[in-house]
């Protein structure tokens, strides 16, 4: 297999943008934890750099040791990068607390490098037990979970952006769309991204001039070289309180492995089947190494690798989107790109790859199994809407905590912030036990909805307190009794409709 492609370039583009608003957020989060622009460019993003940067040139190489195996040459990277819905947990849940009640923005920063460490922790002993239960679990359980992330976080999450600026977001959308879709060869094979991108690049520039688009520009750090310096991991778990929000890093921690699991099934229905272990071991690596040079933001395996693939990316898109991101992290100038290319414009390359996985979660199992995918879309839309409903009380001048008393039956609150936590795993349980169901495989689904029972008596999934700073996990035993017992109810009917199913089947024989 060549080391670079022409797809590698159009592979590139949409890995970049798929994790280039993450960088993003990071600037755009850190004012709530009291970084100021030139720390995070100083201290963070150098940090980020590194992990991101290591981890796409193994992912590059470990494609082409599967590709000179196996004699191909259309294996594709695994994608890789920072993940998005721990940003906003570790930012709203621990630095962001923390500053506010102490208005210490370096303690903010100390609480999250902690975090991360742990989390990387875990992903790395993760690596070393999950494969066992990738051989056993439902194909409905393990896509249906990533396909409800894609919905909520890549299609939801960005598409409202492209048509609240329909003048420079629209447009080169329906080119993406046109042009992955038909699978249309361009000339010089140019990439549909590139040119899309382009596209709309060259109407924000059309747009500013003509004083039609006033989007403010984004405020830029001083440009420079900017490298990362190691943090006193000893000091840090020597900090006791640190060690108290062990409820919230554990759980996040855990659904980031298990998220990179299911990434690694979603790969293989590509027919890339990569070894379970040292891709995950990488992934926790990347989040440690990450920690370790000051970033409280772990690493892990992104979507959309089937759309990388159909258009030809290879392993040179890995490494090329380690280098640029490197490059924009460790100089300053990451803000400058967004003067050109503003996300609204970036966005559809990023809802494509969230609807291409969505689909793929659909065709990829038993016709019999589709209700079980679609029911596991719910949890992650459940867990989005919560997210947006907070942030909407927010700018409001409110919070969900003051309005939830107002709402009566007009809107189950309740349940949809029940229903998002943990959401993975309720997605993926709630799957298995369905999928199985429909293949009157009680037995089995009963095992499913006992660990459905397990957890929620343990409340790692649908526990929560709902307090002035927004919802906070409850891990403790008996922290949702009525989902544990209801749960348990449901596993022993389980068991009955399997002795029945026996009977009825000795019947008839």
């Amino acid at each position: 297999m060549p080391w670079f492609t022409s797809g590698d370039v159009d592979g590139f583009f949409g890995l970049f943008f798929s994790g280039f608003p993450d960088l993003l957020l990071i600037v755009g989060l850190a004012p709530l934890c009291g970084f100021p622009v030139e720390f995070v460019t100083a201290r963070i993003l150098p940090g980020v750099a590194i992990s991101v940067l290591a981890g796409n040139v193994f992912y590059a190489w470990q494609a082409r040791r599967l590709a000179e195996r196996e004699s191909r040459d259309d294996v594709t990277a695994i994608p890789f990068g920072i993940n998005t819905p721990t940003i906003f947990a570790y930012v709203f849940l621990i630095m962001a607390p923390i500053y506010n009640r102490t208005h210490d923005a370096t303690l903010a920063w100390q609480a999250g490098v902690f975090a991360s460490l742990i989390s990387g922790v875990v992903q790395t002993a993760g690596a070393f037990c999950t494969d066992w239960f990738r051989r056993h679990t439902p194909k409905a359980a393990l896509l249906a979970p990533l396909a409800g992330l894609s919905l909520a976080y890549l299609c939801l999450g960005f598409i409202f952006g492209v048509f609240q600026q329909a003048a420079i977001g629209v447009f080169p959308m329906i080119v993406l769309f046109a042009l992955y879709g038909s699978k249309l060869r361009l000339p010089w094979r140019l990439p549909p991204a590139l040119v899309a991108i382009g596209v709309g690049a060259v109407l924000v520039a059309i747009l500013r001039a003509l004083h039609l688009y006033n989007a403010p520009l984004p405020a830029m750090p001083k440009p420079g070289l900017y490298l990362p310096h190691a943090v006193n991991v000893l000091a840090l778990l020597r900090e006791r309180e640190w060690w108290g929000y062990l409820a919230i890093i554990l759980p996040l921690a855990a659904l980031d492995t298990l998220a990179s699991l299911l990434i690694l099934e979603s790969i293989k229905c590509e027919g890339d089947d990569y070894a379970t272990r040292p891709s995950l071991l990488m992934n926790g690596v990347g989040t440690l190494a990450a920690a370790c040079l000051g970033s409280p933001f772990p690493t892990t395996l992104y979507l959309g690798h089937a759309a990388h693939k159909a258009n030809g990316a290879r392993a040179g898109y890995s490494t090329l989107n380690g280098l640029v991101t490197a490059a924009l992290c460790c100089t300053g100038i990451l803000p400058i790109v967004l003067r050109f290319v503003p996300l609204e414009v970036a966005a559809p390359v990023i809802v494509w790859f969230g609807l291409v996985t969505v689909g793929q979660a659909f065709a990829e199992v038993p016709k019999n199994e589709a209700l079980a995918v679609a029911l596991g879309l719910l949890p992650a839309l459940a867990q989005w809407a919560t997210t947006l409903a907070d942030t909407i009380a927010r700018k409001a001048g409110s919070s969900l905590f003051a309005l939830a008393p107002k709402m009566g039956g007009d809107l189950a609150l309740g349940g949809l912030i029940a229903l998002g936590q943990g959401s993975l795993l309720t997605s993926m349980l709630w799957c298995a036990a369905l999928a199985l169901i429909v293949q009157r495989r009680f037995l089995a689904s009963a095992g499913w909805v006992a660990a459905l029972a397990a957890l929620s008596a343990l409340g790692v999934i649908h526990a929560y307190a709902l307090g002035p700073e927004g919802v906070e996990s409850i891990i403790r035993w008996g922290a949702v009794p009525q989902f544990a017992w209801a749960y348990t109810a449901g596993a022993m009917f389980l068991l009955a409709c399997a002795w029945w199913s026996r009977r009825e089947a000795r019947v008839r024989i």
